[in-house]
């Protein structure tokens, strides 16, 4: 059986092939199942994921705080203490680009309710408002909201695409959930639905970990998985089709998000940033929330987890947290360059403090 010897021959070149071991006990169909589990596994690149999250989890919280270092201020805009003229004008910009059908919107919807008490996914949440609306549905009425605003604002009627990220486990769901209430009034080709990625799980050791005797084990991949999901589920070619030039990103459960929100938009224009965060200020040492700041020279969020007391308690003279960047999981991304060329350089970060963020 040639397929079977260059799949045993390609585990045993990754230290996998304890993943056959019970080929001998297996049905044709199982052994067909495993044969396709193992097949769409990139030995290669999960062993580098693993090999870089476990030298990840090996530095000690001292070492990780000496290799930081907090984003510049002239990196940041805050929301309170800008000029309102200034704010009007990028407010302005982020309306021409939305009339313009120049934004998109990146939905993190992945996750279910299981932690609310809700076997859905978690966009379908009531959260409590008179109006009964859930998560989806508020989000998706500030999405036509701008439209008109915008089309008001420039004369001109733009859309802005909807780009929602599921799970395997919450895809259809998903989709019933959307068709069953008409797309709360947004067309349906500006809706795009697109599932996350998965990972296989590892043992300390490395092995992979076989769920059945013929299946393996596996776990959405998570936020991190976005840009994997991005390029092999062909959202940039939809992208640049399109052609949207600048993506909002957020996570579901945020529901006092600006969706799109045009002055983050404008700035980020404006600044021509390739990317940027938008924060909120932590409001003491021990919030459980992780900050944006610069690792080795390169920008990114360290977890509240990952940082000692210590650090997590320094201050700047006039008395504000030195690590104060709360990271809300609110993120704007081009396609020009950081998308379209996904393992670039993207030296350049622009992020917004907003102090009282709705």
């Amino acid at each position: 059986m040639a397929n079977f010897e260059a799949v045993k021959e390609g585990l045993a070149k990754n230290g996998q092939e304890h993943l056959l071991k019970y080929w001998d006990e297996l049905s044709e169909d199982q052994r067909a199942l495993l044969l396709e589990d193992i097949g769409e596994l990139n030995l290669e690149e999960v062993k580098e994921f693993f090999e870089r999250a476990t030298s990840s989890m090996a530095e000690s919280g001292e070492k990780l705080d000496d290799k930081m270092e907090p984003v510049c201020e002239d990196k940041f805009l805050s929301i309170s203490g800008s000029n309102p003229d200034q704010l009007t004008k990028y407010y302005e910009e982020g309306l021409r680009q939305i009339a313009g059908s120049k934004v998109g919107v990146l939905l993190m919807a992945g996750g279910q309710g299981t932690r609310l008490g809700f076997a859905h996914p978690k966009g379908m949440y009531n959260v409590g408002l008179p109006s009964n609306k859930s998560l989806f549905h508020v989000q998706a009425q500030r999405i036509l909201k701008l439209q008109r605003l915008a089309a008001e604002f420039v004369g001109q009627s733009g859309r802005i695409t909807w780009y929602i990220m599921t799970s395997e486990a919450t895809m259809v769901p998903t989709k019933k959930y959307f068709e069953q209430n008409n797309y709360f009034g947004l067309e349906e080709e500006n809706i795009v639905m697109f599932e996350q990625g998965s990972l296989p799980c590892y043992d300390f050791n490395g092995k992979i970990l076989l769920d059945e005797k013929h299946r393996i084990s596996k776990a959405p991949d998570g936020n991190g998985g976005l840009y994997r999901a991005l390029r092999d589920r062909g959202i940039l070619d939809d992208l640049e089709r399109r052609g949207v030039l600048y993506l909002h990103a957020h996570s579901v459960d945020n529901i006092l998000i600006k969706v799109a929100d045009p002055i983050f938009i404008g700035y980020c224009v404006e600044q021509s940033a390739d990317c940027a965060a938008k924060v909120v200020e932590k409001s003491h040492p021990n919030e459980a929330v992780g900050v944006v700041c610069q690792v080795d020279g390169k920008y990114q969020v360290v977890e509240y987890s990952e940082i000692t007391q210590k650090t997590a308690e320094l201050r700047k003279p006039d008395g504000r947290l030195t690590f104060n960047a709360g990271n809300i999981c609110n993120h704007f991304f081009t396609t020009i360059r950081s998308l379209l060329y996904p393992h670039g350089s993207m030296d350049v970060i622009d992020t917004i403090r907003s102090h009282n963020h709705h």
